[in-house]
């Protein structure tokens, strides 16, 4: 009678075991799901990458547990990920794993478990009015006659630099163009016989508070952009 008692006890306290395991084993799998449904929105989603970085972010999460090193046959490495998929939008994990029992029961030292959680990957956002991140935010300078796709665009952001103007003629832009003279500020008078030019601009101007290289910079919807082309440099990066 006692040894039964004994090992019926052993199994209750194996069962709670059993659900700590389970329990640490879906965490991990949360975890790494959240991780691969943002990682989708910044990198490619070729199925044979998503199942390396799967494999490694839950090993590096789930091997933290006593639990599974002690009763997880194989330790995480054990836990196999052979029927996850990664097509289309969905990432589903899906895990099988051999937990030990504490004392052999018909001839059987383990046991198979399985557990699987479903994330979408992070392919867009529609807010409540409709307006899918594909309208997307750009940046727009009060002057400006094109649009830019991040606010620290050299093209926004300006180098600027005073030189004499008797010698404009011998500078050039980084594209290499001629600097010529600006049609917003070039009746005003230069009293200091210099100029002032942009890395990037291909004019010179006489006035420093120049609305030509003053930016006066706004973010607003794509589709709210008319008449504006798409910036060269930013644009392409």
């Amino acid at each position: 009678m006692v040894p039964i008692l004994a090992c019926l006890f052993t199994f209750v306290l194996f069962f709670f075991r059993v659900m700590q395991v389970q329990l640490c084993v879906q965490d991990a799998l949360e975890d790494t799901g959240r991780t691969l449904s943002v990682y989708a929105a910044v990198k490619d989603s070729q199925e044979e990458k998503y199942a390396v970085l799967a494999k490694s972010m839950f090993i590096a999460k789930a091997r933290e547990d006593d639990n599974i090193r002690k009763f997880v046959t194989g330790n995480v490495f054990g836990i196999t990920f052979s029927e996850s998929s990664f097509e289309g939008n969905d990432i589903c994990l899906r895990v099988h794993y051999q937990m030990k029992f504490p004392v052999s029961l018909l001839g059987k030292k383990s046991f198979w478990l399985s557990q699987q959680t479903i994330y979408r990957k992070w392919t867009g956002w529609k807010d409540e009015l409709g307006i899918q991140d594909g309208d997307r935010w750009v940046y727009i300078a009060e002057q400006g006659t094109v649009y830019h796709k991040t606010s620290g665009c050299t093209y926004l952001n300006l180098s600027i630099q005073s030189v004499e103007d008797v010698q404009i003629a011998e500078y050039r832009n980084e594209s290499g163009e001629r600097y010529h003279k600006c049609e917003l500020c070039a009746d005003k008078i230069n009293k200091f016989e210099r100029v002032y030019i942009t890395n990037y601009g291909n004019k010179y101007h006489t006035d420093l508070n120049c609305s030509g290289i003053k930016r006066t910079i706004e973010m607003v919807r794509l589709s709210d952009v008319e008449g504006k082309g798409a910036c060269s440099k930013c644009w392409k990066e």
